[in-house]
Order: structure tokens, then sequence, then C-alpha cells
């Protein structure tokens, strides 16, 4: 596991695809999340991700796990609000890799101990997404990273010049939103992410 690439509401999906298309080499997982979307313009964006090279298996769809099952992606995603469990969704999607995001130790220890894959803690940095909430920092982070079994990705502020602060803490990944979408050489970026597994190992 080394990172995630997560949707985004602030560029038309078209363009997403366009953008895409020349970075899929170096993309591990696109996570799919639209809050506002219906399930069919939901299906229409992975039949467009899949047009482009994509496997299905490489798809993450946030929230919906039902939907995740029945189009046979990897995995589903809860937001941190989400009533729904991973013990719950395996029992009846076996097949779905579930991750968590959570925000705090407790939430961490709660969602690895209810059977989640992985987790996405944050955020680490400052967001744009969130300018009103300080961020809980690298330090955090590493608490949360030793205090569970399940591998934990960095989402957040998340730019190339801090991948090695967050390889220290010893993370097993990253997930990334505006790092990707905003950056003036997407291509470039996904490569350099893509690296985090070797940086990684060379860092810790």
């Amino acid at each position: 596991m080394t990172w995630h690439l997560i949707t985004t509401n602030n560029l038309p999906f078209h363009m997403q695809i366009r953008q895409l298309r020349h970075a899929l080499k170096n993309i591990d997982i696109v996570h799919i999340r639209d809050k506002e979307a219906s399930l069919q313009r939901l299906k229409q964006q992975i039949d467009q991700l899949c047009k482009i090279g994509l496997r299905r298996e490489q798809i993450i769809l946030n929230e919906h796990a039902e939907a995740a099952a029945a189009w046979e992606l990897g995995g589903v995603h809860l937001p941190s609000h989400s009533p729904l469990t991973a013990k719950e969704i395996k029992k009846e999607a076996p097949h779905l890799q579930v991750g968590a995001s959570v925000h705090n130790l407790g939430e961490a220890k709660a969602r690895a101990e209810e059977g989640a894959d992985y987790l996405y803690y944050g955020h680490v940095y400052p967001s744009a997404s969130k300018p009103d909430v300080p961020p809980r920092g690298v330090e955090a982070l590493q608490s949360v990273v030793q205090a569970v079994s399940v591998p934990v990705l960095a989402i957040g502020g998340i730019t190339r010049d801090r991948l090695g602060g967050i390889a220290h803490t010893g993370a097993s990944g990253i997930a990334l939103i505006s790092g990707f979408w905003e950056a003036e050489k997407p291509e470039e970026e996904a490569s350099h992410f893509n690296r985090f597994g070797q940086f990684s190992y060379e860092t810790i």
C-alpha cells in the first residue's frame, strides 16, 4: 500500500479523467468521493475510469458499500460519521476491502477492532478543505500508527516535500486530493508520490 488518489469536486470529472489518463501508470488506487452524486452518476464515473485502463479492483467507492460490492470494486471507504462497520460489510461482501477515516486515537482503535483493513488519519498538515481546524501533526499520526495493527495512510496537506516526515512515522502510505489535482504537472507528481514505499524504506 502506497498511495490513494481521491477524486475532487473542484474539477469537472471529464477533466479529472484527462489528468488521470497520463498519470495512471503511477497510481495505485483511485477513491471516488462525490457525496452529492447519484448512484447512476457514480457508476458513470467508474465506467469512465475503467475505459482509460483502471482496473475495478483499483477503485474504492466512498460510503456506498452495497454499490461497491455490486459493481465488483476493490473496496469501500467509510467516513468517520458512518454507522456501518467493516464486520457488517464483510458479512455481505467478504471480497471488499473496507477502509475508514479517523481523526483521533480512540476512533482509530475502534475502527481497527471493527475489522477495518486500513485507516486514513488526518488532517496531518494544514488543509485548504479544513481551514478552521488545526492540523493534527506527524506526532499524532505516529501515535496512531503505533497503536493499531492495520495500515494507516496520512491525509491532509500532503505534498512531496512532506513525504519524509510522514515516512518517519511508519505510516503505510498517503491519501491525496489537492496535492495531485492542483499540481502544475500531475503526471510528474504522481511519479513522486508513487515512490512513497521506496522512500519510506530508505528513510526510516
